[in-house]
């Protein structure tokens, strides 16, 4: 593994105005989501601090929102390691994803104005700039930002904290076990993000619940079944029974 150090000073790069907090936890984060940062890997604070040049509550502050989303373990004296999501977990996740994204399609579908449309419309063309930079994290922020809209426009918001952290964590796992030498900005064969999201919101456009409905599932699917053959066939298969 590399140095923690080493790798938090490459990805620390924040917009102008960032809080010092929020630029470690997106650093942090950029570095858990490409598998810069391994799954069981230790987060020293003190690496954190000289990585980023912030003091120790700046950092504890972003490992706790790190820890809210699921994507670190903190084990008080024994400190904090990158989380660890097995093929099992993903396959839980990804079929629950699924469930949730399709009925979100169906109900956004007959629900969505035209505010709504241009939203979209206006993340597709920062997934754009994003392609355009070769930015997988950049990417997969915008991704969850559209699935999270329209599912906001399904009115299901009781329900949104699950799809993050199943978007979330799942991106984590694609991106860790993709194809060797694929990475999430560079992707040969695969739609590019724009295309893919273009046609959801096109589908959603149509007022059409089951297009926007197969859509949204094919769109899914294609996505996990080009960085885990493996895990598109545990979501496929029946679970087990207890």
């Amino acid at each position: 593994m590399n140095s923690i150090t080493t790798i938090l000073a490459a990805e620390n790069s924040p917009p102008p105005k960032q809080r010092k907090s929020n630029a470690v936890y997106h650093s942090v984060k950029r570095a858990i989501l490409l598998r810069r940062l391994e799954p069981g890997q230790a987060l020293l604070e003190q690496q954190i601090m000289a990585a980023m040049g912030c003091s120790q509550g700046t950092v504890r502050e972003a490992l706790l929102r790190l820890e809210q989303d699921g994507l670190v373990t903190r084990r008080g004296y024994r400190g904090t390691v990158v989380s660890t999501t097995s093929l099992e977990e993903a396959a839980q996740m990804a079929r629950i994803r699924i469930a949730l994204e399709i009925e979100s399609a169906r109900r956004a579908a007959l629900a969505c104005t035209d505010s709504d449309l241009a939203h979209w419309d206006g993340v597709i063309a920062r997934m754009a700039e994003a392609e355009r930079a070769h930015d997988g994290y950049v990417l997969s922020e915008l991704d969850r930002e559209f699935h999270l809209t329209i599912f906001r426009t399904a009115e299901l918001l009781t329900l949104e904290p699950i799809l993050t952290r199943c978007a979330l964590h799942l991106h984590r796992y694609t991106f860790g076990n993709g194809p060797k030498g694929v990475t999430p900005d560079n992707r040969p064969g695969l739609p590019s993000t724009v295309e893919q999201h273009r046609a959801v919101r096109d589908a959603l456009a149509a007022r059409d619940p089951e297009t926007a409905a197969r859509t949204m599932q094919d769109h899914i699917e294609t996505i996990i079944g080009f960085w885990s053959p493996q895990l598109l066939e545990a979501v496929r298969a029946a679970p087990a029974s207890r």
